[in-house]
């Protein structure tokens, strides 16, 4: 009888997992493909492909966030050829990766496998189909979610491997992007150090202080092998971003309508997890100090997200409380707490809805919610490797068609220059990779608000200035084109170039500053 029992709970599980893995993995292979904001959407396209043609990130192209998603992606290619698929396949994949981790997660907390499940399928439509291709803010968010999750499912486990591998998972976090897990280092930090001195658990905080000593080696030994010098990497991927994240915290303003108004739906059911926490819960136990956790994570998150002023991305978090919240309400002595869960997964349905509907039929995190995307096309008319993606461009004020019809001839001017090394500024992050040229790309955006690049003001302006510089004598670059309709501002170069350096030429479709000083 315990047989048959258990094999029952293997089949369920299975059955869960098989339409959580496959219902994550397409809906964000089909969302991928609706529209594009290439400054966002192509982020990680050019400079993966870079990668397998031994173009390096802080060697060769200026870089101050992104560098896991980079390597992943490039992996992707290289198994998966340089397109499209290979492109959304890898964010798909870790939409299908984190929804069954969250699966698991909850189940492991003794939620009913049902309702975990209606909370994963809840969980895999706010999470990475928001996007659908990969994206920095995204990768770095959900590294560190699985990290934090592991860490309150292993509190008072001995499985201290573990902790190794949820050092791993922060490190990925970390070169994904260096916040929310900046943060959280810090403070989980102090939780998890004082929580292990208190239950004397000293094998545990040996075994992470050697897991981050192995990771800063391989480290060191990853960019000495790629011949990429560790000033170079410690200014554009630690001291530069962190002087655009104090810039933004000197301007930071905080408006509480507007802020209850947008996370509503984490603080409210968050404040009720915390006071039914509050009313149990031991000091110091394993599961308060795992809510705690928990909580601290959803705040580094919420402030993250205003520092960043992107679109939000964080509705995730929703299914998740109310998974915890349901954890509570059925290990309480609630008379009606059959009815609480069914109106609580009521509301949960209701507010995916909203959000599913907001970002993925709207797609308004890639900012096409007023675009008419019935009137977009195939991307295969720009290059067959772009083949699964419907092409609308939110800032091109024309038809879809008159900015392919562009783009083409943008590929015919640029493979016929065959005479020079080009250089291209553009937010069309896929030029290179369907050309038969290096586009030269100095960096992976080109925004003049110093997010992108060190301004004059930026202590680094002199070292970026010089290593565009070097960059264009290194590759012997002639000429850098600036797409006329794109409006990217010139002072990409001019603040760095010297006038007497160019000269500013145009035909139909570029810009182009024809360079003197660089022979």
């Amino acid at each position: 009888m315990s047989i048959l029992t258990k094999n029952k709970i293997i089949n369920t599980n299975f059955f869960y997992l098989l339409i959580l893995g496959l219902f994550s993995f397409f809906v964000n292979l089909y969302y991928a493909k609706l529209g594009s904001f290439p400054i966002d959407t192509f982020l990680h396209y050019d400079s993966a492909y870079r990668i397998l043609n031994d173009e390096l990130p802080v060697r060769d192209y200026w870089i101050v966030s992104g560098l896991a998603v980079d390597l992943i992606q490039s992996f992707f290619f290289k198994i998966f050829g340089t397109n499209w698929f290979a492109y959304s396949l890898h964010a798909s994949f870790f939409n299908c990766l984190i929804t069954i981790f969250v699966y698991i997660f909850l189940t492991n907390i003794k939620i009913s496998k049902l309702k975990a499940f209606i909370f994963s399928i809840s969980f895999s439509l706010l999470s990475y189909t928001i996007s659908g291709t990969p994206f920095v803010d995204l990768h770095a968010t959900f590294f560190l979610l699985i990290a934090t999750l592991l860490i309150i499912n292993n509190l008072g486990r001995q499985k201290n491997y573990l902790w190794f591998f949820i050092t791993f998972l922060i490190f990925l976090s970390f070169f994904s992007k260096q916040v929310p897990v900046t943060y959280a280092i810090l403070i989980y930090s102090i939780v998890l150090l004082l929580f292990f001195i208190k239950n004397r658990d000293f094998k545990k905080i040996s075994i992470i202080f050697f897991s981050i000593i192995f990771h800063m080696i391989l480290l060191i030994f990853v960019l000495k092998i790629n011949k990429i010098e560790f000033g170079n990497f410690y200014i554009q991927y630690l001291d530069y971003p962190k002087s655009i994240g104090s810039s933004r915290l000197n301007n930071f303003e905080f408006a509480i309508n507007s802020f209850f108004n947008k996370y509503k739906f984490i603080i409210i059911p968050l404040f009720l997890l915390i006071f039914l926490k509050l009313k149990k819960s031991k000091i110091f136990s394993e599961e308060s100090i795992g809510h705690l956790i928990f909580v601290i994570f959803t705040i580094i998150l919420i402030f993250h997200q205003l520092m960043t002023k992107n679109q939000i991305f964080i509705y995730f978090l929703i299914p998740i409380i109310f998974g915890l919240l349901e954890q509570e309400i059925y290990t309480s002595k609630y008379k009606y707490k059959k009815y609480i869960s069914i109106f609580m997964i009521l509301i949960l349905a209701m507010i995916t809805t909203k959000y599913h509907i907001r970002y993925n039929e709207n797609k308004k995190f890639h900012e096409l919610t007023n675009i008419q995307l019935e009137k977009k096309i195939k991307a295969e008319k720009i290059h067959k490797n772009l083949r699964g993606l419907y092409w609308k461009n939110p800032h091109y004020e024309g038809s879809p068609s008159d900015e392919v019809l562009i783009l083409n001839k943008a590929q015919k001017i640029i493979s016929n220059t065959k005479e020079h090394e080009i250089m291209l500024i553009s937010h069309y992050k896929f030029l290179d990779s369907i050309t038969k040229k290096k586009m030269n790309y100095p960096s992976k955006t080109f925004t003049m608000d110093g997010a992108s690049i060190p301004l004059k003001s930026n202590k680094h302006y002199n070292y970026y200035k010089n290593f565009l510089k070097n960059k264009i004598k290194k590759n012997n670059i002639n000429k850098v084109f600036f797409f006329k309709h794109e409006k990217i501002p010139f002072k990409i170069i001019t603040n760095y170039i010297e006038k007497n350096c160019y000269n500013i030429t145009e035909d139909e479709i570029f810009y182009v500053f024809e360079l003197k000083c660089f022979k």
